[in-house]
């Protein structure tokens, strides 16, 4: 793919960036560091060398890139360093000054603290005995170092419980879905979108098909904020949150702190998305304590960090070899995600390895099909562009998505949750936002990373059922009701900009199961094809639900599709309720 072709989308979002802020006043935002206006700096980096140097650490680069360009923050100062180093470089955009009123001691507008969303895990464990539970897998650096503002580290497990569940093994029968968010605190949105994901497991469960039949048969594992320490100090600016991207490990000790004039290039900390211990010290990393992605001083020596992969390994079966070319089984089970922003991507692992343009196969995982049908399954519902981090952005190793896959194998995601279009274009967006516009894109890919969580290699490589309906959402038992499903193979993410789309198939069947899945031993209803013959990828099925054998009560109806590679895809359900023999309506004249 040329890369030409990133130009438009990021066009239109700094675009609209830059108009949104003149919309807030004519002021301009300046560094502390000099007084000097700041602005998104369009940098020409053509070569993967290139690239290399800008990600060493001693620029503030956005995630986002537009052919050869990449964008970094900074003033006339930082400007001139570029030019002294050779890059070809212009203003792209000044950077506008927000100038949003906010009430007293409110958190940029409403985005909960810490505190607040560890309160939400015991307050749904509390309300929701029967689905939740809280689990603190370590503590947070300053914890460990008896500093003041130390945190636990806490997640939540949501399933039907029984008594074994939500144990820290990986020898159970449910699958498991990760969803990680702020391990950078300074990137608002990540934890809100779990703090959502939280309410509408536990809120839907009973009311929502799909989501009542993953709790019953799956586990939901939730960490909101991953990195407490650093979150809690971004709490403090209040409605300026301070931009501390790190966790506070302040050992190295030279440092500039919070309000010092510096503090917005150099901060204390350790980047814990750079502190994994697989392919740790690589591409996109860096050795000094000060900058954006220092790495730390060894592999997984921050305490978030080992607690974090002590908590996947117990989580996760581990399915794959130890060399860079050993593919995990076509059996393994269980999904991670893991939320950052901003962009608009889906990125699939390696982010290690550095490729110019789409990667060849010798830089490309081993489970490449699947990871990446996976991930564009995913960007159907929130319309992100897919790939690995050299072909989007830019290199980057010892991150959580590239240990979780190179050690577990489990096919593992980072998701840049970002704007559009429109004021949602900011780093930090307005608290609007989330439920605005990033909640609506997000929920569905979710729903869709549970689904497949069960056989997530086998599963992403067969068709999407998009829909299922029902005749009648009541019957009489005995009394017929037509079920109605719309399959789809080409339910794929297509941005532009995205890497390595899987060819589109033909649908070839469909099947339903009344109350139990194929995997818990349900009976198969063969569907047929409501024009006639399954011959495209796309595809409306249909089958008459005979009830004569139904009790009355409230049933599941799943529905799969079959695509010409042989692939059977995740399941959709639907509500049935079957009515006794005693039920009369009521006649009113």
């Amino acid at each position: 793919m040329s890369m030409a072709r990133w130009g438009q989308p990021f066009l239109v979002l700094f675009a609209a960036w830059l108009i949104t802020g003149l919309c807030f006043g004519s002021a301009f935002a300046r560094s502390p560091q000099s007084g000097q206006e700041l602005f998104i700096l369009r940098v020409i980096a053509p070569t993967p060398a290139a690239i290399a140097r800008l990600t060493d650490g001693r620029y503030d680069l956005l995630e986002a890139r537009q052919g050869d360009a990449l964008f970094v923050l900074g003033d006339q100062t930082v400007l001139r360093s570029l030019r002294a180093e050779g890059f070809e470089v212009s203003v792209y955009a000044r950077v506008p000054e927000r100038r949003e009123s906010f009430a007293p001691f409110t958190y940029f507008g409403g985005y909960r603290t810490v505190a607040e969303h560890y309160a939400h895990l015991d307050a749904v464990a509390a309300m929701h005995p029967e689905l939740a539970t809280v689990v603190d897998y370590g503590d947070s650096w300053r914890k460990v170092n008896n500093r003041p503002n130390g945190h636990d580290l806490l997640a939540i497990c949501i399933t039907k419980r029984r008594p074994n569940d939500c144990q820290l093994t990986p020898n159970t029968d449910k699958p498991r879905l990760l969803l990680i968010a702020a391990i950078h605190a300074r990137e608002l949105s990540t934890s809100e979108m779990a703090w959502r994901w939280i309410d509408e497991l536990v809120s839907q469960y009973g009311q929502h098909p799909d989501v009542t039949w993953l709790l019953d048969y799956h586990e939901m594992w939730v960490i909101p904020v991953a990195n407490p320490d650093g979150r809690h100090l971004v709490e403090q600016g209040g409605s300026a949150p301070y931009l501390q991207r790190k966790n506070m490990n302040d050992s190295a000790g030279t440092c500039p702190p919070p309000g010092d004039p510096n503090y917005i290039y150099s901060q204390p900390g350790v980047d814990l998305n750079r502190n994994a211990s697989f392919k740790w010290a690589g591409a996109g990393s860096s050795s000094a304590p000060c900058n954006q992605t220092y790495r730390g001083a060894t592999a997984a020596s921050e305490p978030e960090q080992s607690a974090l992969e002590a908590l996947m390994a117990q989580l996760f079966h581990d399915t794959r070899g130890p060399l860079d070319s050993d593919a995990a089984p076509i059996t393994t089970t269980g999904a991670m995600l893991t939320l950052h922003s901003f962009s608009d991507l889906i990125l699939l692992p390696w982010g290690w390895t550095s490729c110019s343009g789409p990667c060849p196969p010798s830089q490309r995982a081993p489970n490449d099909a699947g990871l990446r049908a996976f991930a564009f399954r995913m960007s159907h519902y929130n319309g992100y562009a897919v790939g690995q981090a050299s072909e989007l952005l830019y290199p980057a190793s010892g991150t959580t998505d590239d240990w979780a896959y190179g050690i577990l194998g489990v096919p593992s995601f980072t998701f840049e949750i970002g704007p559009i279009n429109g004021p949602c274009g900011l780093f930090t967006p307005a608290y609007s936002c989330q439920d605005n516009l990033f909640w609506p894109l997000n929920r569905p890919a979710f729903l869709y990373a549970a689904k497949v969580a069960r056989r997530p290699y086998q599963l992403v490589h067969g068709p999407t059922t998009l829909t299922v309906t029902l005749s009648s959402p009541a019957v009489l038992s005995g009394q017929p009701v037509t079920l109605t499903a719309l399959v789809r193979d080409d339910a794929y993410g297509s941005a532009a900009n995205s890497v390595g789309r899987p060819a589109v198939q033909r649908i070839v069947a469909a099947e339903a199961y009344v109350r139990l899945p194929d995997w818990a031993g349900g009976t198969a209803i063969p569907m047929t094809a409501q024009d006639g013959a399954f011959d495209s990828p796309v595809e409306t099925a249909t089958a008459v639900i005979n009830t004569s054998g139904l009790s009355a009560g409230r049933y599941l109806i799943f529905v799969r599709g079959q695509n010409a590679a042989g692939h059977w895809g995740p399941v959709t359900a639907q509500w049935l309720t079957v009515l006794g023999e005693w039920y009369f309506p009521v006649v009113r004249r």
